[in-house]
């Protein structure tokens, strides 16, 4: 990773067997540096902020400053890696490295082996399945997300790799354990709620969880903005909608990207800084999901995780079942299709209906 050198494997031979490490060796001065790039990026937003004062960029550096530091202490980023392996001990299908010694810039852990997380044939020649393989990412992140609070953020392609386990089935490796978020119970509870509200596509619901977590009216763009669907489909309480639907959604996306432009950092600039490591992680699990060819509905899988953590929380049965129903009709319904995804539309509009509160008059 950039903040640091990868010295080679190392292999010993202890009572008649041999012993691969994986040594990570920050280079010297490296925190130093790191000091001077922050400032140079804050001194940057500030010009930026100065030249357009409607685009809010702030955000940007107060999510930075406090995990920099951070992500270049080894101690640091093996406590991570040690609280994870504690997170999925239950997990078979989930390794993460053994730490061996930590120091602040010296880390040696356990060699696993695995192929990336985005190399769909590398993992087909394994005898794998590549949709497992991304239901698995999901399932493993929304559990950190929902469940534990404690979120690798950092989930790209070479931080994740996979290989078989010993039932034959996909099994996951978790590298690089230094840019982490920890999620308080009440953020972390009422994002439940919000991700819930999603998938009963429930506005009253959604609003409410919006306003806790500072977005206020833009509610609808924030929706869209997580579910990487248009606000039409969100607020659509037919099963279908839940779907993702190819090219017209991509379009749509753009659409709501170009003229919300401003509003997206200001939406950004009002979250709480816990959900932005959030936003990013999301990101890339859909990227991995991409790769591995897109059939996973990565929304469902958040809300069965959501709907675990709310009954754990509050033993609510009733907005429980609601959400399994919902999403158990929903897999009923795609099985039945077969799976097909539809690719296109034959029109595509931006139309974000009333629930606006008036951000977005010049959609209507």
């Amino acid at each position: 990773r950039g903040v640091g050198m990868l010295a080679p494997s190392s292999g010993r031979t202890l009572e008649a067997r041999t012993e691969f490490h994986h040594a990570q060796v920050q280079h010297r001065g490296l925190a130093e540096t790191a000091v001077g790039d922050l400032d140079a990026c804050a001194a940057a937003v500030r010009a930026m902020g100065t030249v357009f004062p409607a685009f809010k960029f702030d955000w940007l550096v107060d999510e930075i400053a406090p995990h920099l530091p951070k992500e270049l202490d080894f101690v640091h980023e093996a406590a991570n890696c040690e609280r994870c392996a504690q997170t999925f001990r239950r997990w078979r299908d989930v390794a993460v490295p053994e730490v061996r010694s930590a120091t602040t810039r010296v880390l040696v852990m356990s060699w696993e082996d695995g192929v990336r997380s985005d190399k769909r044939s590398d993992i087909s020649a394994l005898g794998l399945d590549p949709a497992a393989t991304a239901a698995l990412v999901s399932r493993a992140f929304a559990a950190m997300t929902f469940g534990d609070g404690h979120v690798h953020c950092d989930p790209h392609a070479a931080n994740v790799l996979v290989r078989s386990g010993s039932n034959g089935k996909p099994q996951l490796v978790l590298l690089d354990h230094g840019l982490y978020r920890e999620l308080d119970d009440t953020f972390r509870l009422e994002w439940a709620r919000l991700w819930r509200a999603l998938a009963l596509a429930d506005v009253p619901g959604i609003k409410e969880s919006a306003a806790a977590l500072g977005v206020g009216d833009m509610y609808p763009l924030f929706a869209a903005m997580l579910t990487q669907r248009p606000w039409d489909d969100v607020a659509n309480p037919d099963l279908d909608s839940l779907r993702r639907k190819g090219n017209g959604d991509t379009a749509m996306l753009k659409s709501y990207v170009q003229r919300y432009a401003r509003e997206i950092t200001v939406v950004l600039d009002r979250v709480p800084r816990q959900l932005l490591l959030l936003l990013k992680m999301s990101d890339c699990l859909r990227h991995l999901d991409r790769s591995l060819g897109g059939t996973t509905n990565t929304d469902v899988v958040t809300a069965h995780a959501c709907a675990d953590a709310l009954l754990a929380d509050d033993g609510r049965l009733g907005p429980y079942l609601r959400v399994k129903l919902r999403l158990l009709a929903y897999s009923a319904l795609t099985a039945w299709r077969g799976g097909k995804r539809e690719t296109s539309r034959e029109t595509v509009e931006v139309n974000v209906p009333d629930q606006t509160s008036g951000f977005a008059r010049d959609d209507r």
